[in-house]
């Protein structure tokens, strides 16, 4: 059963999701070692980036990204690509409280959209003036307990939190996706039992010499 657990997680899907300019793609690009640049293009549509990827176990997997507009006429496109992702970054600027009162409307977007994958929250722009700071603590620890979030503060200009947060959203989605496959695989097995099981019994049933033949 192992065994098919890993030829099945040779690759795990993780996307990006929260307002524009939020910092998602300097997150993806310092993940992925590159060097970090203030002017950051806004994304159009979705991109799909690649690496390789050490999980708590061990081994290495393929991480694929999936980097998607925040902007609201993108905003269905972004959520399309999304749909096979195991596991989703929240993102918001902690400079910016709508960016994160928003992210409830990208939960619920997520919730319409997406096969339960594992979330994690990420507050960017740690490494900027304290003064410009329009999110508190408080209000993050509030909203995590009630949506039962696991948060990272993080910055992509100094790579602050970035792995740390990407170690726990990728090893949670690899850790679920695994359970999944297991419990199909012994559901796969037990339907096989029962099907061989009730063609045993359908042909005792018609065979005139063992009618006396008990199915067990």
């Amino acid at each position: 059963m192992a065994n098919n657990n890993k030829l099945s997680l040779k690759a795990i899907k993780i996307g990006l999701l929260g307002d524009s300019k939020v910092g998602k793609t300097a997150i993806c690009q310092r993940l992925l070692n590159l060097e970090f640049s203030e002017d950051c293009i806004g994304t159009i549509g979705n991109i799909k980036l690649e690496t390789k990827f050490h999980l708590k176990n061990g081994n290495d997997i393929k991480l694929i990204l999936w980097d998607s507009a925040g902007q609201e006429r993108f905003r269905a496109v972004a959520m399309s690509a999304l749909k096979a992702v195991k596991g989703i970054v929240l993102v918001f600027d902690v400079t910016s409280k709508k960016s994160f009162d928003n992210i409830d409307m990208w939960i619920d977007q997520i919730n319409e959209q997406c096969s339960d994958p594992c979330l994690v929250l990420f507050g960017n722009k740690i490494d900027l003036d304290p003064s410009l700071r329009e999110v508190t603590n408080d209000d993050i620890k509030n909203y995590c307990e009630r949506r039962n979030l696991v948060y990272f503060e993080t910055s992509a200009k100094t790579k602050q939190g970035i792995m740390e947060g990407f170690e726990h959203i990728v090893n949670e989605a690899v850790n679920k996706a695994q359970q999944f496959i297991s419990s199909n695989i012994v559901i796969g097995n037990a339907d096989k039992k029962n099907k061989k099981g009730k063609s045993r019994c359908l042909g005792n049933k018609n065979n005139k010499n063992n009618k006396k033949e008990s199915c067990s």
